[in-house]
């Protein structure tokens, strides 16, 4: 009896306590070899748009506006800036007449000032000097078409 109960408690201990690497391999290892990182761009949901030249689209919408501002309004005007606040509109208008250009200021129905650099009374021209100006003027990369009602 003295020998059994030794020779359990050895044996026990022998079949409990085998030697497994992972238990003892620390914690880091075996995140380096199997964490893989993997960096992805996110893309924002846009408006839907039109193409108009391969790789090239243009974002339009259609509002009921009334001009604050300017000369005359055309039907497709090329909105380079939109403020609540009326006094950034009529600044932006101002550097835009400075440097040659025949801008007007719009407001839409949820009193959003439109700051448009110019205006067309046809799609096609209106379409074209948008894609220009984007590619010319970097501040301006996200001008849009307005489509008066």
């Amino acid at each position: 009896m003295k020998f059994i109960v030794p020779v359990m408690l050895l044996a026990w201990l022998a079949i409990s306590c085998g030697s497994n690497k992972r238990v003892y391999a620390p914690p880091f290892e075996e995140e380096e070899t199997e964490a893989v990182v993997t960096h992805e761009k996110s893309v924002a949901q846009t408006p839907p748009t039109t193409q108009t030249r391969p790789g090239k689209s243009v974002v339009t919408r259609e509002e009921k506006v009334t001009m604050t501002h300017g000369d005359e309004m055309k039907r497709y005007n090329i909105i380079v800036g939109s403020f609540k606040n009326e006094d950034y509109a009529v600044n932006l208008r101002s550097k835009l007449i400075k440097e040659g250009y025949q801008s007007i200021i719009m407001r839409n129905e949820n009193g959003m000032n439109r700051v448009s650099i110019a205006g067309f009374d046809e799609e096609g021209p209106a379409r074209a000097e948008l894609l220009n100006i984007r590619e010319n003027r970097p501040e301006f990369a996200d001008a849009w078409l307005l489509i008066t009602k």
